[in-house]
């Protein structure tokens, strides 16, 4: 289904992210970017719209529903979350508590740095994308101001993201945004039906967990071809929905998932009363972006190039993407289901230096005091 969630696989063991805002906060970037960068950005997008089934329409109806106001007011990060289009103009107290989606964007810019008019145009009226200027010669506040955005914008699930090592002096802009969920089940569990029960990791192990029951009226369905079975939980008030795919051998590889198209499987649902059990859980978990875009032939955002010329007003020598990374949250209880995620691109300029030091062959090294009484020392000549 996904070809970043097929890859991730290899990486980690309980996964959440969010391909949505991977896809968004790409097609940002690849507003300022040319060339070659832009190219591979094109091919690379390209797959992941078809793998997450985004289009045009999605993305004018996104922006209409559920995207932020954009503001380029530096002195505040207030977020006023939006009620959903399908909410009706009065909600109740508990109904406007518990049933929310919003979608969040800004670039940080370094002060005195001007972004290209076009670039600016389109974040704004395309993603509703604020602007603020930030002064990451200050690398500690920096960090700060983006890691209080991300946290208001994903209502403190990710409190932060970025850490004053991740930006400095050479940073041009951050590219934000973060996604935040948050509803009940249209039936919901009882939490005295919940139960401690197996949850078989492999055919070895298995672990007492949490687990939920009920009987629902569910759209359902059993794949035989892929010995999987397929279930929908919708959430109230809205046409979201959790689509839990369950192979039918523990030992099954999830990599079988991956291959299926969500449209073929959503296409054989079928209403059925279903007796379910699913396990209370929640967890979060950070992704590398970097690594995973190079393994799909993304590699010239990262190398200093001219490609950066449409982002911003001035001379882009030397621009490049120093890291992208993602965070995310999940938490499925009986009343529902809350999630979030941010992601961050960081683009630097070009690095000024007097010196080169590359220690591409064999030397010495030692380790002393500043009197200059050596405690350790040694040579490194090969890599193990």
């Amino acid at each position: 289904m996904s070809a970043i969630f097929s890859k991730l696989l290899d990486k980690l063991t309980n996964i959440i992210e969010s391909p949505f805002l991977i896809w968004e906060i790409l097609t940002m970037l690849r507003v300022g970017v040319t060339g070659d960068s832009g190219r591979e950005l094109d091919e690379f997008l390209q797959l992941l719209a078809t793998d997450i089934g985004i289009s045009d329409n999605d993305l004018a109806h996104l922006s209409r529903k559920d995207f932020l106001t954009a503001t380029t007011d530096d002195s505040s990060n207030h977020i006023t979350p939006p009620l959903l289009a399908s909410d009706s103009n009065v909600l109740s107290s508990a109904s406007a508590k518990f049933k929310k989606l919003w979608i969040s964007n800004r670039i940080f810019i370094k002060s005195g740095c001007r972004l290209n008019e076009n670039f600016t145009n389109v974040l704004k009226q395309q993603f509703a994308c604020g602007v603020q200027e930030l002064n990451f010669g200050d690398s500690r506040l920096a960090a700060k101001a983006i890691n209080e955005w991300v946290k208001e914008a994903t209502n403190k699930r990710i409190p932060a993201i970025i850490s004053p090592h991740d930006v400095g002096a050479d940073t041009q802009a951050v590219l934000a945004n973060a996604i935040y969920f948050k509803a009940q089940w249209r039936q919901q569990f009882e939490p005295i039906d919940t139960k401690r029960k197996p949850f078989r990791i492999d055919t070895q192990q298995s672990v007492l967990v949490p687990m939920m029951s009920q009987v629902v009226n569910a759209r359902y369905a059993y794949l035989a071809d892929h010995k999987v079975q397929v279930l929908e939980l919708p959430y109230r008030d809205t046409d979201l929905a959790m689509l839990v795919i369950l192979p039918h051998d523990v030992a099954a590889d999830l990599r079988g998932v991956t291959n299926l198209l969500l449209a073929d499987v959503v296409g054989q649902l079928v209403f059925r009363k279903v007796y379910v059990k699913l396990p209370k859980f929640s967890y979060g978990c950070t992704i590398n972006l970097h690594s995973l875009l190079t393994e799909f032939g993304v590699r010239g955002i990262f190398h200093g190039s001219q490609d950066f010329s449409s982002l911003v007003a001035a001379n882009a020598s030397g621009f490049g993407v120093s890291k992208i990374i993602q965070q995310a949250f999940i938490n499925v209880t009986e009343e529902g289901t809350e999630a979030a995620a941010a992601t961050i691109c960081s683009i630097d300029g070009a690095v000024s230096f007097e010196e080169k030091f590359i220690a591409d062959r064999p030397f010495y090294f030692c380790i002393k005091n500043r009197n200059g009484l050596k405690l350790f020392e040694g040579c490194y000549r090969q890599p193990s």
